[in-house]
Protein backbone atom coordinates (compact mmCIF):
# COMPACT_ATOMS: atom_id res chain seq x y z
CA UNK A 1 0.00 0.00 0.00
CA UNK A 2 3.44 1.97 1.09
CA UNK A 3 4.56 1.76 -2.64
CA UNK A 4 0.80 2.33 -4.01
CA UNK A 5 0.54 5.59 -2.41
CA UNK A 6 3.90 6.86 -3.57
CA UNK A 7 3.22 6.15 -7.32
CA UNK A 8 -0.15 7.08 -7.14
CA UNK A 9 0.60 10.32 -5.36
CA UNK A 10 3.43 11.22 -8.09
CA UNK A 11 2.56 13.45 -10.13
CA UNK A 12 0.02 15.06 -8.45
CA UNK A 13 -3.17 14.56 -6.19
CA UNK A 14 -4.90 11.05 -5.81
CA UNK A 15 -8.02 11.59 -7.67
CA UNK A 16 -11.09 9.10 -7.88
CA UNK A 17 -9.64 7.52 -11.35
CA UNK A 18 -6.58 6.76 -9.64
CA UNK A 19 -8.35 5.58 -6.70
CA UNK A 20 -10.32 3.13 -8.95
CA UNK A 21 -7.18 2.23 -10.90
CA UNK A 22 -5.87 0.86 -8.45
CA UNK A 23 -8.31 -1.10 -6.84
CA UNK A 24 -8.93 -3.14 -10.60
CA UNK A 25 -4.88 -3.73 -10.39
CA UNK A 26 -5.15 -5.26 -7.16
CA UNK A 27 -7.40 -7.57 -8.48
CA UNK A 28 -5.37 -8.79 -11.01
CA UNK A 29 -2.53 -10.10 -8.31
CA UNK A 30 -3.38 -13.13 -6.72
CA UNK A 31 -1.16 -12.74 -3.80
CA UNK A 32 -3.82 -10.05 -2.46
CA UNK A 33 -6.30 -12.46 -2.48
CA UNK A 34 -5.78 -13.41 1.09
CA UNK A 35 -6.06 -9.88 2.68
CA UNK A 36 -8.33 -8.00 3.40
CA UNK A 37 -9.38 -5.56 0.42
CA UNK A 38 -11.17 -2.92 3.26
CA UNK A 39 -8.06 -2.64 5.12
CA UNK A 40 -6.09 -2.70 2.43
CA UNK A 41 -8.01 0.43 1.09
CA UNK A 42 -7.81 1.93 4.51
CA UNK A 43 -4.21 1.04 4.67
CA UNK A 44 -3.20 3.17 1.39
CA UNK A 45 -5.49 6.23 2.51
CA UNK A 46 -3.41 6.23 5.71
CA UNK A 47 -0.12 6.48 3.51
CA UNK A 48 -1.77 9.04 0.64
CA UNK A 49 -2.91 11.48 3.83
CA UNK A 50 0.23 11.71 5.27
CA UNK A 51 2.01 12.06 2.04
CA UNK A 52 0.05 14.73 1.06
CA UNK A 53 0.32 16.23 4.60
CA UNK A 54 3.36 15.88 5.40
CA UNK A 55 5.33 16.17 2.24
CA UNK A 56 8.66 14.54 2.52
CA UNK A 57 8.14 13.31 6.09
CA UNK A 58 5.28 11.42 4.24
CA UNK A 59 7.13 10.00 1.76
CA UNK A 60 9.93 8.80 4.22
CA UNK A 61 7.15 7.24 6.42
CA UNK A 62 6.07 4.99 3.60
CA UNK A 63 9.76 4.03 2.15
CA UNK A 64 10.40 3.26 5.71
CA UNK A 65 7.42 0.42 5.48
CA UNK A 66 9.01 -0.66 2.35
CA UNK A 67 12.37 -1.19 4.06
CA UNK A 68 11.05 -3.15 6.54
CA UNK A 69 10.67 -5.90 4.60
CA UNK A 70 13.86 -5.28 2.68
CA UNK A 71 15.18 -9.18 3.47
CA UNK A 72 11.93 -10.72 1.53
CA UNK A 73 12.79 -10.53 -2.06
CA UNK A 74 9.39 -12.50 -3.47
CA UNK A 75 7.27 -9.99 -1.57
CA UNK A 76 9.88 -6.87 -2.95
CA UNK A 77 9.14 -8.05 -6.54
CA UNK A 78 5.19 -8.81 -6.31
CA UNK A 79 5.22 -5.25 -4.55
CA UNK A 80 7.06 -3.60 -7.44
CA UNK A 81 4.59 -5.30 -9.76
CA UNK A 82 2.01 -3.63 -8.45
CA UNK A 83 3.89 0.17 -8.39
CA UNK A 84 4.47 -0.91 -11.96
CA UNK A 85 1.09 -1.59 -12.69
CA UNK A 86 0.22 1.60 -11.57
CA UNK A 87 2.69 3.38 -13.52
CA UNK A 88 1.50 1.31 -16.59
CA UNK A 89 -2.35 2.20 -15.71
CA UNK A 90 -1.83 5.69 -17.46
CA UNK A 91 0.12 4.53 -20.47
CA UNK A 92 3.86 6.12 -19.90
CA UNK A 93 6.20 7.29 -17.18
CA UNK A 94 7.11 10.54 -15.78
CA UNK A 95 10.44 11.85 -14.23
CA UNK A 96 8.66 11.74 -10.61
CA UNK A 97 6.93 8.47 -11.46
CA UNK A 98 10.69 7.31 -12.34
CA UNK A 99 12.04 8.72 -9.22
CA UNK A 100 9.54 6.94 -6.72
CA UNK A 101 9.93 4.22 -8.44
CA UNK A 102 13.74 4.16 -8.22
CA UNK A 103 13.52 5.04 -4.34
CA UNK A 104 11.17 2.07 -4.14
CA UNK A 105 13.26 -0.35 -5.40
CA UNK A 106 16.11 1.18 -3.29
CA UNK A 107 13.85 0.72 0.04
CA UNK A 108 12.87 -3.22 -0.76
CA UNK A 109 16.57 -3.56 -2.07
CA UNK A 110 16.19 -4.96 -5.35
CA UNK A 111 16.68 -3.55 -8.82
CA UNK A 112 14.70 -0.95 -10.41
CA UNK A 113 13.03 -1.72 -14.34
CA UNK A 114 14.83 -0.22 -17.14
CA UNK A 115 11.17 1.17 -19.09
CA UNK A 116 13.18 2.19 -21.80
CA UNK A 117 15.28 5.44 -22.60
CA UNK A 118 12.16 6.91 -25.24
CA UNK A 119 9.68 6.43 -21.89
CA UNK A 120 11.70 8.69 -19.76
CA UNK A 121 10.39 12.01 -21.67
CA UNK A 122 7.06 13.13 -19.48
CA UNK A 123 4.25 12.51 -21.57
CA UNK A 124 5.41 10.97 -24.57
CA UNK A 125 3.66 7.55 -24.43
CA UNK A 126 0.60 9.64 -22.58
CA UNK A 127 -0.15 11.60 -25.57
CA UNK A 128 0.73 9.31 -28.27
CA UNK A 129 0.65 5.94 -27.84
CA UNK A 130 1.22 3.06 -30.95
CA UNK A 131 -2.00 0.97 -32.04
CA UNK A 132 -1.07 -2.82 -31.00
CA UNK A 133 -2.10 -5.79 -32.99
CA UNK A 134 -1.22 -9.11 -31.17
CA UNK A 135 -1.76 -12.35 -33.32
CA UNK A 136 -1.71 -14.96 -30.69
CA UNK A 137 -3.54 -18.58 -30.35
CA UNK A 138 -2.66 -20.96 -27.58
CA UNK A 139 -2.38 -23.57 -30.58
CA UNK A 140 0.75 -23.64 -32.68
CA UNK A 141 0.75 -24.36 -36.68
CA UNK A 142 -2.30 -22.01 -37.28
CA UNK A 143 -0.52 -19.03 -39.68
CA UNK A 144 0.46 -16.79 -36.87
CA UNK A 145 3.94 -15.40 -37.71
CA UNK A 146 3.07 -15.81 -41.37
CA UNK A 147 -0.45 -13.48 -40.30
CA UNK A 148 1.98 -11.17 -38.27
CA UNK A 149 4.88 -10.75 -40.91
CA UNK A 150 2.52 -9.85 -43.50
CA UNK A 151 0.69 -7.93 -41.46
CA UNK A 152 3.57 -5.79 -40.53
CA UNK A 153 4.83 -5.51 -44.14
CA UNK A 154 1.77 -4.53 -45.36
CA UNK A 155 1.04 -1.75 -42.45
CA UNK A 156 4.49 -0.38 -43.87
CA UNK A 157 3.73 -0.50 -47.49
CA UNK A 158 0.36 1.86 -46.55
CA UNK A 159 3.25 4.25 -45.04
CA UNK A 160 3.22 3.67 -41.68
CA UNK A 161 5.31 3.36 -39.19
CA UNK A 162 5.07 0.03 -37.46
CA UNK A 163 7.41 -1.55 -34.83
CA UNK A 164 7.63 -5.47 -34.08
CA UNK A 165 7.36 -7.51 -31.21
CA UNK A 166 8.37 -11.01 -31.29
CA UNK A 167 6.88 -12.95 -27.99
CA UNK A 168 8.03 -16.57 -29.39
CA UNK A 169 11.53 -17.36 -27.91
CA UNK A 170 11.94 -20.78 -28.93
CA UNK A 171 10.75 -20.41 -32.35
CA UNK A 172 11.75 -17.29 -33.67
CA UNK A 173 10.23 -17.24 -36.73
CA UNK A 174 9.40 -13.77 -37.01
CA UNK A 175 12.79 -12.64 -35.91
CA UNK A 176 14.28 -15.20 -38.36
CA UNK A 177 12.24 -13.45 -40.78
CA UNK A 178 12.68 -10.02 -40.34
CA UNK A 179 17.04 -10.95 -40.17
CA UNK A 180 16.44 -12.84 -43.41
CA UNK A 181 14.53 -9.22 -44.73
CA UNK A 182 17.83 -7.24 -43.18
CA UNK A 183 20.27 -9.10 -44.81
CA UNK A 184 18.73 -8.97 -48.47
CA UNK A 185 18.70 -5.24 -48.04
CA UNK A 186 22.35 -5.23 -47.11
CA UNK A 187 23.34 -7.51 -49.83
CA UNK A 188 20.77 -5.66 -52.39
CA UNK A 189 20.24 -2.31 -51.87
CA UNK A 190 16.41 -3.07 -52.17
CA UNK A 191 14.43 -0.42 -50.68
CA UNK A 192 11.80 -2.92 -48.96
CA UNK A 193 9.79 -1.86 -45.74
CA UNK A 194 11.81 -2.37 -42.58
CA UNK A 195 9.29 -2.38 -39.36
CA UNK A 196 11.72 -1.62 -36.06
CA UNK A 197 11.97 -4.84 -34.21
CA UNK A 198 12.06 -6.18 -30.59
CA UNK A 199 12.66 -10.05 -29.42
CA UNK A 200 11.57 -10.88 -25.60
CA UNK A 201 12.85 -14.10 -24.61
CA UNK A 202 11.26 -16.26 -21.72
CA UNK A 203 12.97 -15.06 -18.27
CA UNK A 204 15.58 -17.53 -16.88
CA UNK A 205 14.14 -16.98 -13.18
CA UNK A 206 13.80 -19.59 -10.92
CA UNK A 207 10.35 -18.47 -9.36
CA UNK A 208 7.69 -17.75 -10.98
CA UNK A 209 7.27 -14.39 -9.64
CA UNK A 210 10.66 -13.14 -10.08
CA UNK A 211 10.18 -14.69 -13.84
CA UNK A 212 7.05 -12.12 -14.41
CA UNK A 213 8.70 -9.33 -13.16
CA UNK A 214 11.42 -9.67 -15.13
CA UNK A 215 9.44 -10.37 -18.35
CA UNK A 216 6.84 -7.72 -17.68
CA UNK A 217 9.96 -5.42 -17.39
CA UNK A 218 11.38 -6.16 -20.75
CA UNK A 219 7.59 -6.05 -22.38
CA UNK A 220 7.27 -2.72 -20.87
CA UNK A 221 10.66 -1.55 -22.09
CA UNK A 222 10.50 -3.29 -25.73
CA UNK A 223 6.89 -0.92 -26.08
CA UNK A 224 8.56 2.21 -24.73
CA UNK A 225 11.31 1.86 -27.68
CA UNK A 226 8.70 1.67 -30.06
CA UNK A 227 6.50 4.55 -28.44
CA UNK A 228 7.12 6.83 -31.91
CA UNK A 229 5.85 3.65 -34.23
CA UNK A 230 1.71 4.29 -35.17
CA UNK A 231 1.30 0.65 -35.11
CA UNK A 232 3.02 -2.58 -32.62
CA UNK A 233 2.41 -6.15 -34.13
CA UNK A 234 3.36 -8.83 -32.22
CA UNK A 235 3.74 -12.44 -32.42
CA UNK A 236 2.62 -14.68 -29.63
CA UNK A 237 4.06 -17.85 -28.90
CA UNK A 238 1.77 -21.19 -29.52
CA UNK A 239 1.03 -22.20 -26.22
CA UNK A 240 -0.09 -20.60 -22.71
CA UNK A 241 2.78 -18.91 -20.78
CA UNK A 242 3.04 -15.36 -19.43
CA UNK A 243 4.39 -13.28 -22.26
CA UNK A 244 1.60 -15.00 -24.65
CA UNK A 245 -1.12 -13.82 -21.79
CA UNK A 246 1.32 -10.33 -21.81
CA UNK A 247 0.99 -9.57 -25.39
CA UNK A 248 -2.88 -10.60 -25.36
CA UNK A 249 -4.13 -8.36 -22.71
CA UNK A 250 -2.05 -5.14 -24.19
CA UNK A 251 -3.48 -5.51 -27.28
CA UNK A 252 -6.13 -2.62 -28.74
CA UNK A 253 -6.48 -5.61 -31.64
CA UNK A 254 -6.43 -9.15 -30.79
CA UNK A 255 -6.06 -11.66 -33.90
CA UNK A 256 -6.40 -15.31 -33.44
CA UNK A 257 -5.65 -17.67 -36.34
CA UNK A 258 -7.52 -20.66 -36.34
CA UNK A 259 -6.82 -23.84 -38.59
CA UNK A 260 -10.45 -25.44 -40.16
CA UNK A 261 -10.40 -27.68 -37.93
CA UNK A 262 -13.21 -29.05 -35.10
CA UNK A 263 -9.88 -29.64 -33.26
CA UNK A 264 -8.72 -25.95 -32.99
CA UNK A 265 -12.29 -24.49 -31.91
CA UNK A 266 -11.52 -25.23 -28.65
CA UNK A 267 -9.23 -22.32 -28.43
CA UNK A 268 -12.24 -20.37 -27.77
CA UNK A 269 -14.85 -22.73 -26.54
CA UNK A 270 -15.17 -26.02 -24.88
CA UNK A 271 -17.01 -28.53 -27.50
CA UNK A 272 -19.30 -31.66 -26.94
CA UNK A 273 -17.28 -33.60 -30.02
CA UNK A 274 -20.41 -36.19 -30.25
CA UNK A 275 -22.94 -33.58 -30.38
CA UNK A 276 -21.16 -30.86 -32.11
CA UNK A 277 -22.85 -28.02 -29.44
CA UNK A 278 -20.80 -25.42 -27.63
CA UNK A 279 -20.73 -26.32 -23.89
CA UNK A 280 -18.67 -23.61 -22.53
CA UNK A 281 -15.79 -20.43 -22.53
CA UNK A 282 -12.30 -21.73 -23.15
CA UNK A 283 -9.97 -20.43 -20.75
CA UNK A 284 -8.06 -18.05 -23.43
CA UNK A 285 -11.50 -17.14 -23.86
CA UNK A 286 -12.02 -15.80 -19.94
CA UNK A 287 -8.51 -14.14 -20.48
CA UNK A 288 -10.19 -11.74 -22.40
CA UNK A 289 -13.17 -11.23 -20.91
CA UNK A 290 -11.38 -10.60 -17.58
CA UNK A 291 -8.82 -7.91 -19.93
CA UNK A 292 -12.33 -6.45 -21.10
CA UNK A 293 -13.64 -5.89 -17.85
CA UNK A 294 -10.66 -4.57 -16.35
CA UNK A 295 -10.91 -2.26 -19.42
CA UNK A 296 -14.42 -1.23 -18.89
CA UNK A 297 -13.95 -0.47 -15.31
CA UNK A 298 -11.74 2.67 -16.29
CA UNK A 299 -13.43 3.60 -19.20
CA UNK A 300 -11.50 2.60 -21.76
CA UNK A 301 -12.30 0.84 -24.97
CA UNK A 302 -12.46 -2.93 -24.78
CA UNK A 303 -10.33 -5.54 -26.94
CA UNK A 304 -11.16 -6.12 -31.39
CA UNK A 305 -11.18 -9.60 -31.26
CA UNK A 306 -10.88 -10.61 -34.14
CA UNK A 307 -10.71 -14.48 -35.27
CA UNK A 308 -9.40 -15.62 -38.43
CA UNK A 309 -9.81 -19.23 -40.59
CA UNK A 310 -6.54 -19.63 -41.82
CA UNK A 311 -5.22 -22.73 -44.43
CA UNK A 312 -9.13 -23.14 -45.47
CA UNK A 313 -9.99 -26.34 -47.98
CA UNK A 314 -10.68 -25.27 -50.92
CA UNK A 315 -13.18 -28.15 -51.37
CA UNK A 316 -16.50 -27.77 -49.04
CA UNK A 317 -16.42 -30.38 -46.62
CA UNK A 318 -18.79 -31.59 -44.22
CA UNK A 319 -16.23 -30.50 -41.52
CA UNK A 320 -15.82 -27.09 -43.17
CA UNK A 321 -19.92 -26.42 -43.00
CA UNK A 322 -19.52 -28.00 -39.12
CA UNK A 323 -16.56 -25.42 -38.73
CA UNK A 324 -18.30 -22.60 -40.53
CA UNK A 325 -21.54 -23.23 -38.43
CA UNK A 326 -19.97 -23.44 -34.69
CA UNK A 327 -17.78 -20.20 -35.62
CA UNK A 328 -21.30 -18.46 -36.53
CA UNK A 329 -22.80 -19.24 -33.03
CA UNK A 330 -19.63 -18.39 -31.04
CA UNK A 331 -19.21 -14.93 -32.46
CA UNK A 332 -21.67 -13.29 -30.87
CA UNK A 333 -21.59 -15.30 -27.75
CA UNK A 334 -17.92 -15.14 -27.17
CA UNK A 335 -17.48 -11.45 -28.59
CA UNK A 336 -15.18 -11.85 -31.53
CA UNK A 337 -15.78 -11.14 -35.22
CA UNK A 338 -15.03 -13.42 -38.05
CA UNK A 339 -12.71 -12.53 -40.55
CA UNK A 340 -10.91 -14.27 -43.90
CA UNK A 341 -7.58 -15.75 -43.74
CA UNK A 342 -4.40 -16.46 -45.56
CA UNK A 343 -4.59 -19.84 -47.37
CA UNK A 344 -1.83 -22.00 -47.13
CA UNK A 345 0.19 -20.92 -50.34
CA UNK A 346 3.65 -22.43 -51.72
CA UNK A 347 4.57 -18.83 -51.98
CA UNK A 348 4.39 -17.69 -48.37
CA UNK A 349 7.15 -20.52 -47.50
CA UNK A 350 9.19 -20.01 -50.79
CA UNK A 351 9.83 -16.32 -49.87
CA UNK A 352 10.35 -16.47 -46.11
CA UNK A 353 13.84 -17.42 -46.87
CA UNK A 354 14.73 -13.54 -48.16
CA UNK A 355 12.14 -12.09 -45.86
CA UNK A 356 9.66 -11.01 -48.85
CA UNK A 357 6.05 -11.21 -48.95
CA UNK A 358 4.18 -11.22 -52.38
CA UNK A 359 3.68 -7.08 -51.69
CA UNK A 360 7.70 -6.53 -52.12
CA UNK A 361 7.47 -8.03 -55.66
CA UNK A 362 6.79 -6.79 -58.77
CA UNK A 363 4.27 -7.90 -61.45
CA UNK A 364 6.53 -9.58 -63.23
CA UNK A 365 8.67 -11.19 -60.63
CA UNK A 366 5.00 -12.54 -59.03
CA UNK A 367 3.82 -14.45 -62.33
CA UNK A 368 6.73 -16.90 -61.69
CA UNK A 369 4.92 -18.17 -58.95
CA UNK A 370 1.53 -18.43 -60.46
CA UNK A 371 0.01 -15.45 -61.66
CA UNK A 372 -3.70 -16.40 -60.70
CA UNK A 373 -2.46 -17.95 -57.17
CA UNK A 374 -0.74 -14.57 -57.08
CA UNK A 375 -3.65 -12.20 -56.97
CA UNK A 376 -5.63 -14.39 -54.87
CA UNK A 377 -3.02 -14.00 -52.49
CA UNK A 378 -2.56 -10.59 -52.40
CA UNK A 379 -6.51 -9.79 -52.26
CA UNK A 380 -6.35 -11.69 -48.90
CA UNK A 381 -3.91 -9.38 -47.80
CA UNK A 382 -5.53 -6.75 -48.44
CA UNK A 383 -8.35 -8.13 -46.82
CA UNK A 384 -6.30 -8.50 -43.59
CA UNK A 385 -5.27 -4.93 -43.51
CA UNK A 386 -9.05 -3.91 -44.43
CA UNK A 387 -9.66 -5.84 -41.07
CA UNK A 388 -7.66 -4.08 -39.11
CA UNK A 389 -9.15 -0.61 -40.03
CA UNK A 390 -5.66 0.17 -42.08
CA UNK A 391 -6.58 1.01 -45.57
CA UNK A 392 -10.63 0.95 -46.87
Amino acid sequence: MAASALVTHADGPVTDAKRNRLSEIYQTVGELKAFDAHLAVNSFEVFVTSICDRGDQGRAQALKALSDIAGDIESAHIIMRIACAMVRAFGGISPAEREHIEAIAKALGISAPDFGAKAHEHGQTLNRQPRIITVASTKGGTGKSTTAVHLAVGLTKLGHSVGTIDLDGSQGTMSRYFANRASLVEETRQKLGMPWHKQIKPSGQVTRDQAEFEEDARFDEALANLGDCEYVVIDTPGNDCHLARLGSARADTLITPLNDSLLDIDILARIDRRKREVLGPSQYCKLVWEENDRRAACGRQPIDWIVMRNRLAHHKARNNREVSRLLQQLAPRVGFRLEPGLSERVVFRELFLDGLTLLDLYEDEAEGFGHASHIRARQEIDNLLRAVGACK
